[in-house]
């Protein structure tokens, strides 16, 4: 399968979940820039967290739609894993940013 193919797929999953997880990266940046430094764990591990909830809504009220993914070619794991570290890059990255222009 194309590389490109693929990245379309992932993105389309990663859809489910885009709003909840722009809310909370939002809500932590805010909070980093207001704090500084030291809130930073926390908010890390508000983040992690809200991703493991995220992830169990996901696996519990959309499972069937596992079945789609599967028949292109993309597994579970690949879905999870793509996506939970774009994620994570993305606030680390989000979050370095505000510290450097704060």
């Amino acid at each position: 399968m194309q590389l490109l193919k693929k990245i379309r797929i992932i993105i389309t999953f990663y859809r489910n979940f885009l709003l909840p997880s722009v809310i909370v990266t939002a809500c932590c940046l805010a909070l980093f820039r207001e704090y500084g430094f030291g809130i930073f764990v926390a908010i890390f591990w508000l983040k992690i967290a809200t991703l493991v909830i995220t992830w169990h809504f996901i696996n519990s009220y959309k499972k069937k739609e596992y079945y789609y993914y599967q028949n292109l070619g993309i597994s579970k794991a690949l879905l999870w894993s793509v996506t939970l570290i774009f994620d994570i890059a993305l606030f680390i990255f989000l979050a370095v940013q505000t510290y450097k222009f704060k």
